[in-house]
Formats: structure tokens, C-alpha cells, sequence
């Protein structure tokens, strides 16, 4: 276990980044870090190259083919549809469904194409510590241990109460669009359900977990960067190199634009989906009769949608405000003892600070600030009244009726 002397930020994470491969949600990235090389000068023997560009496209067509599962399962999902008349709790139940499927296999795309950004970030990131004196791996280690962990403890919730429940407990025919089918095909389409529901659960568990170790190691390092900016101070005067000072912040603030590109398309997926799905889940939960297995399946889902949208905002508003924090250190400097250079240099970083909000994105649409914030709350919140609002009216069989009296 090298990796956990190491100060390298792919090595510390290494435990989630395992994950990740076994997920086929890496694909053809080797695992970066120490302990990979062959002789005392670090350079990498010709051999563990092409084991490791084989290992690569190994991993890359792993990845296609979790993909391509992922996709044919919406599909199925898709052909409940087909004989739809009307909208009732059982066409509800589907596209709430069919959503979280949708969800799944669009991140698992996005997150194909964007994973070479996660190679940058890695090394970026390592350049960046070294620039503010960040050393405080360990934290990083402990966050990638606790979410490989509770990695474990999800998929061992998610199989025994869900996967196993649906589809080794449920009764009935198992074929869903291919019609009723003998035993032996019905067990190899329970496994198959199986390792869907797999592909399905890991990637959804370790894009979230992915995106909140990353938050919160980013927030972990402005906040380093901050109190050695507040250190700076003396009776109100900076005693430090402002330049140096913008700079460090410039540096990290990019880090923080190559996480973006990692997580920007699962944000906006994040808040494109789970907010329909929080209020199709609470309809169905409201207004419909549904036995106690469907109950608690479906007031899972919601809880997941809830935790994935506290996940994106608070990660997302800690990172966004551990950047601006600086802010209000720098209104508090005197400019009467400084130079015009210096002067200078201090606008420039009060620009960076003031002009644009710093922080992740929805594919470069809004950033996730305390606005957005409040603004996607209370948008769920007054969906979720009118959803209430427009609960289905209860059958009477007097209401059709009308009293008429005929007069002549």
C-alpha cells in the first residue's frame, strides 16, 4: 500500500478510482501515481508501456460495452409506452422509470468523453498544491476511503433489498417485452436484470460520490489558500506579494475550470432530471394506491433524487463560496501604504473576484452559487404545492348526474 505515503492527489484516490474501473466508468486512463515505475530513475520500461496502452483499450471497449447496456435498458424501458392510453399511476410509475434510466445512461456517456479531463485535473492539481503549500493528503485519502466503503454498503443495500426484491422475490413472467418465457431463459434474464441493475447502481453511486470527494477537496483547498491570505495581515496592512498572491488564487481557480469539464454535463443532467423526478415521484407517492414494496421502492427513488440535488448544491455552493472568500480581506487592505503597481495587481484580483461567480456549472450555463441555489429550491417547492393543489378528484357516482326540470 504505497499510495498512502504518497503525496499525489491520483494516488490518494486511488481506492475510488478502482471503483471507477470496475464500473467501466474510467476508460483507457491508467492509474496515475507512484509505484508504477521499473527503475530508480522513474523512467517505464518499453514493456509496462504496452502493457499499460493494452490494459487501456481493454478498459475502453469494458467501458463501450457498460455503455451500450445501459442504453439498451432504457430502451426497454421506452416500449412500456407503446400501449399507452391514458396517464394513471402505472404510466407514472414508468416514466419515473424510464427517467432515472435516461439519467444513468447519459452520464455514463458524458462521463466516456470526459474522463481524459480527469488525467489533467489529477496533475494539475498536484502542481497547484505544491504552488500554495497544500499538503494535507491524508484528508483526500480518508475521502476516498469513506466513499469506497460506503460504496460497499450501497451496492449491499441496493441488491439486497431492491435487486433482489424485484427480481428474484417478485412473481410472475420476468420476459417484460419479450412475452412469457421458459424457466431457463427466465433465469438468464434475472442475471442479466442483475448485472444491468449493477452497471446501473455503481454508476449512479460513484458519479455522485465522485463529484462530492472532488467538491469537497476543492473547498479543502481555497480554504488552506484563505487562511494564508488572512495571515498576511498585520494591523491592517498586507505584508505579503499580491501578485504572487493572485496568482496562486488564478492557479487554483483553473483547477477548479478543469473540474468543471469533468462534472459540468452530470450538473446539468443532475438538474434537467431529478427535479421532474422529485415531482412525478411525489405524485405518485401522494395520489396513488400501491402495495408496501412499491411504497418503500418508490419513496426510495425520491430520497435518491433529494440526496443527488443536496449532493450537486452543496457541493457546488461550498466550492463557490471557499473562492470568493478572499474577497473581504482584500476590501480590507489599505491601499494608501501600497504602490501603483501594487494598486495595480490588487484591482486586477478584485476583478477576477467581482466579475464572474468562480465555481462548477451546468455546461457553462449558470454556476451553482447561493442564488441558483435558493432559486432551484423554491422552484421545487412550488412545483410540489401545485402538484398538490391538483390532486385527481375522487370518483362519485352522483357527480355525472344533473337535475333538470322541464317547464313548459
Amino acid at each position: 500500500m504505497a499510495w498512502v505515503n504518497q503525496h499525489s492527489f491520483s494516488q490518494s484516490i486511488k481506492p475510488l478510482l478502482w471503483c471507477l474501473k470496475i464500473a467501466g466508468l474510467l476508460p483507457g486512463i491508467p492509474l496515475l501515481g507512484g509505484g508504477n515505475t521499473d527503475s530508480d530513475n522513474n523512467e517505464i520500461s518499453p514493456a509496462r508501456v504496452r502493457i499499460r496502452s493494452c490494459s487501456g483499450r481493454v478498459y475502453t471497449v469494458y467501458s463501450i460495452v457498460v455503455i451500450l447496456i445501459l442504453w439498451y435498458n432504457l430502451a426497454l424501458s421506452l416500449t412500456a409506452f407503446v400501449s399507452v392510453t391514458q396517464f394513471n399511476g402505472i404510466v407514472c410509475n414508468q416514466i419515473i422509470t424510464s427517467m432515472w434510466f435516461l439519467q444513468i445512461a447519459y452520464c455514463a456517456v458524458c462521463n466516456f468523453f470526459v474522463c481524459k479531463h480527469l488525467k489533467v485535473f489529477c496533475v494539475q492539481f498536484d502542481d497547484v498544491a505544491k504552488s500554495i503549500n497544500f499538503t494535507n493528503y491524508y484528508f483526500i485519502r480518508k475521502c476516498a476511503i469513506g466513499a469506497t466503503v460506503l460504496y460497499v454498503v450501497w451496492m449491499l443495500i441496493a441488491f439486497t433489498f431492491t435487486g433482489l426484491g424485484s427480481y428474484f422475490l417478485a412473481a410472475g413472467n420476468v420476459g417484460g417485452p419479450f412475452g412469457e418465457v421458459s424457466f431457463g431463459v427466465g433465469i438468464i434474464v434475472r442475471i442479466a436484470f442483475l448485472v444491468t441493475y449493477f452497471y446501473f447502481t455503481s454508476t449512479w453511486y460513484l458519479i455522485v460520490a465522485s463529484f462530492f470527494v472532488v467538491s469537497l477537496v476543492l473547498t479543502k483547498k481555497f480554504r488552506h489558500f484563505n487562511r494564508s491570505f488572512k495571515k498576511c495581515f498585520e494591523d491592517g496592512k498586507f505584508k505579503g506579494d499580491i501578485e504572487t498572491t493572485r496568482m496562486q488564487h488564478e492557479h487554483m481557480s483553473r483547477l477548479l475550470f478543469q473540474a468543471d469539464k469533468v462534472f459540468s454535463m452530470y450538473v446539468m443532467s443532475s438538474i434537467g432530471t431529478v427535479i421532474p423526478l422529485i415531482i412525478f415521484t411525489l405524485y405518485f407517492l401522494l395520489f396513488e394506491s400501491i402495495d408496501v414494496f412499491s411504497f418503500i421502492a418508490t419513496l426510495w427513488s425520491a430520497c435518491l433524487s433529494i440526496i443527488q440535488m443536496m449532493v450537486v448544491f452543496l457541493g457546488g455552493g461550498f466550492v463557490n463560496h471557499e473562492a470568493h472568500a478572499a474577497l473581504e480581506h482584500v476590501y480590507g487592505i489599505d491601499m494608501n501604504v501600497m504602490g501603483p503597481v501594487h494598486c495595480h495587481q490588487l484591482n486586477v484580483f478584485l476583478s477576477k473576484l467581482t466579475a464572474n461567480q468562480i465555481g462548477f456549472t451546468a455546461f457553462g450555463l449558470f454556476t451553482i452559487d447561493k442564488p441558483t441555489i435558493i432559486a432551484f429550491a423554491s422552484s421545487i417547492v412550488t412545483y410540489t404545492v401545485v402538484v398538490i393543489q391538483f390532486k385527481p378528484s375522487a370518483s362519485d357516482a352522483t357527480s355525472s348526474l344533473c337535475n333538470c326540470t322541464l317547464t313548459t
